[in-house]
């Protein structure tokens, strides 16, 4: 692509992290136009309401004439289980007539890029939330060997918590016998913990925002390694390439 590159974000009302990631993620030459599904909760039960905003935000979107969409909610993308990420991009696509992609779909790529099958499920949600995510990632093939939630009660509090809490909860909790560690959450501050994390506990991270503004920018052809954020973002397009022939 030449010139500008207009990104579109489908995001929670309450998130305050992912524009920011973004950006920080994502060369200069690349702009950034939100739309906002409403939520407050950390629970799924706010789900299906929220995702009743997605069309409209597509929609929205689709006048900007931006050249890719994230859908940037994990927990939205997994709801209804393995095939409801490429549902909703679909969906996106059809509505704004660009390209799009998930959370959930961009995870599961960065873990097949990655090669890590046996995982340690870190999340900022209460229980119910955590053990759907480990659902999704069991039934797409995962074998979850330990998971733990930080049980914020709202994505606010989720948004609020503070950065060194967040590294001593994923240490404390990734399993010695884990292939990696997969960070579920678009609102947590992980992104920025990656290379942190994985200094900590020498396992491969593969975060919500971190794994999807990854695959964002190979999907945009931006396939510079970026370092301090983690192996991932360190690969060559070439390892992409090859995790999803």
């Amino acid at each position: 692509m030449q010139g500008r590159i207009k990104l579109g974000l489908i995001l929670p009302s309450s998130n305050t992290t992912v524009e920011w990631d973004f950006r920080r993620l994502m060369p200069l030459l690349v702009s950034l136009h939100g739309a906002r599904m409403w939520l407050t909760g950390a629970g799924a039960e706010g789900l299906p309401r929220m995702n009743e905003d997605m069309e409209r935000c597509a929609e929205h979107l689709g006048s900007a004439g931006l050249d890719f969409i994230v859908y940037a909610c994990t927990g939205g993308s997994l709801l209804e289980g393995p095939g409801h990420d490429t549902r909703i991009a679909a969906r996106i696509t059809e509505i704004a007539g660009v390209p799009a992609t998930t959370v959930s779909t961009a995870a599961r790529l960065a873990l097949a890029t990655l090669g890590l099958r046996r995982l340690s499920l870190c999340t900022p949600y209460q229980d119910s939330m955590t053990a759907k995510v480990a659902e999704y990632l069991a039934a797409s093939g995962y074998d979850v060997v330990s998971m733990a939630g930080r049980r914020k009660a709202d994505n606010l509090a989720i948004g609020d918590d503070p950065p060194d809490e967040i590294v001593d909860f994923v240490a404390a909790n990734a399993a010695p016998d884990c292939d990696g560690l997969f960070l579920s959450c678009t609102n947590w501050r992980t992104a920025e913990l990656c290379q942190r994390i994985e200094d900590r506990t020498g396992k491969p991270v593969v975060a919500a925002n971190q794994a999807t503004a990854w695959a964002t920018r190979h999907r945009l052809g931006l396939d510079a390694p970026l370092d301090g954020c983690g192996r991932l973002l360190r690969l060559a397009p070439a390892a992409l390439a090859e995790a999803a022939a």
